[in-house]
């Protein structure tokens, strides 16, 4: 019951903080920005599912060899899926995570192999995560932009995020899963039960070692994944025009690795709501744009993530995943 409360006093400040940000800025000065797109929006979904795509093609790298093949749409409908359940659980968007590689035993993948590929992928879409929002923070101070606080946060945001990757793959090449196994052991977790973990355990943590002393692996997610991110420049960039806000690219990619800066930051609240209206009103008042073009464009966002979350729960309920994961919830907060 712990969890469940505390994921709804979350998703109440982060209503609350979005309703106070809407009424400062004024509704009606935000619904006349979101007029000008009006029957635009479906084209501009169109740099999401690229992103998408990329993104997909990057884990596809670390699908270890010998492994079915899985096509690469299957790939992107599988990540749709997964995402759809990050976006909307307050757990440092992990939650899809594991269904993810759930998901892939459809495709005949082995489970080890599958949750092998899916943490190495994670890792090195984290890590790229950091260095975009690194390079993206570099246009705007060569822009000689003065978003002091805003700079502060987004490139505390890449560091964590990159140191996080980089700690996150020194313990994997180490033994990640066993280390955890052992400490849990220690802290009194007894049983054949548990005790039988260790072995598969074990064998995960060879699987995803194999999948890092392979280079082409890493360069081939860490690539697609930088790609993908880079991609989503040209979302910021499209959302802008459409509100009849055009900047040149350059600010585009400044305000879009700030956004996702501020939404890695806020990863408690569930789907960042609030925190994330909150950031992106700094960062365009920051470049100088209206509190209005501000939430119509997190609302925009806020669109286009509803239309893929949407699409990932109808897929989800197709392959008959809605049950399963509604008894896992209650499981977990009972």
């Amino acid at each position: 019951m712990g969890g469940r409360w505390g994921r709804f006093l979350a998703l109440c400040l982060g209503l609350l903080l979005f309703g106070v940000l809407l009424h400062r800025v004024g509704l009606n000065e935000t619904l006349d920005q979101i007029r000008l797109v009006g029957w635009n929006f479906p084209p501009l979904l169109f740099p999401s599912l690229l992103t998408g795509l990329l993104f997909a093609l990057g884990w596809w790298w670390t699908l270890p060899p010998g492994v079915p093949h899985v096509p690469l749409f299957d790939l992107f409908l599988i990540r749709t899926a997964g995402d759809a359940v990050n976006l909307i659980t307050p757990l440092a968007y992990l939650g899809g995570e594991p269904l993810k590689a759930l998901l892939l035993q459809n495709h005949r993948v082995p489970l080890t192999d599958a949750f092998a590929s899916v943490v190495v992928a994670k890792t090195t879409m984290t890590f790229a995560y950091g260095v975009f929002i690194f390079l993206g923070l570099a246009t705007v101070l060569l822009e000689a932009r003065g978003l002091d606080y805003t700079l502060v946060g987004g490139f505390g945001a890449g560091l964590f995020l990159a140191l996080a990757a980089l700690l996150l793959y020194y313990t994997q090449r180490r033994g990640l899963f066993s280390l955890l196994h052992r400490l849990i052991y220690r802290l009194g977790a007894r049983g054949e039960a548990w005790m039988a973990k260790r072995e598969a355990l074990e064998n995960l943590d060879a699987k995803i070692a194999a999948l890092y002393q392979d280079g082409k692996t890493f360069r081939g997610c860490f690539l697609f994944s930088l790609l993908g991110w880079i991609s989503s420049i040209l979302e910021a960039y499209l959302f802008l025009w459409a509100l009849g806000t055009p900047v040149p690219i350059f600010t585009a990619f400044g305000i879009q690795a700030l956004v996702v800066g501020v939404k890695a930051l806020a990863f408690f609240i569930p789907a960042s709501l609030g925190a994330q209206e909150g950031g992106t009103l700094l960062i365009f008042l920051g470049f100088g744009m209206s509190g209005g073009t501000a939430m119509a464009f997190s609302l925009l966002r806020r669109a286009r993530e509803l239309f893929w979350t949407l699409i990932g729960l109808l897929l989800l309920s197709r392959w008959g995943w809605g049950r399963r994961l509604e008894t896992e919830a209650v499981k977990r907060d009972s």
